[in-house]
């Protein structure tokens, strides 16, 4: 308990599906959601570089720190409106 990393936070409203942080991910954790958009497929393989958040034209990732509940497994709080 008490243990957390930071992990892209996207936000469907923002992004315009240009996929630059899909290729840019150095571990492939990021992939394509209905159009546009981009989904954390994979939060175990994120190493937390934040390299997506800087390539995203639209400043629609985020990377708070996220509670942990086990190792690889976050928990994901919705944006606010």
């Amino acid at each position: 308990h008490g243990r957390a990393r930071m992990l892209p936070l996207l936000d469907p409203r923002r992004c315009c599906g240009t996929g630059d942080c899909i290729r840019i991910c150095p571990t492939q954790c990021l992939s394509r959601a209905a159009p546009p958009g981009v989904v954390l497929a994979r939060p175990g393989d994120c190493i937390s570089c934040g390299l997506c958040a800087t390539v995203c034209p639209e400043q629609a990732i985020r990377m708070p720190a996220v509670p942990l509940l086990s190792p690889g497994e976050a928990t994901f709080e919705p944006l606010e409106d």
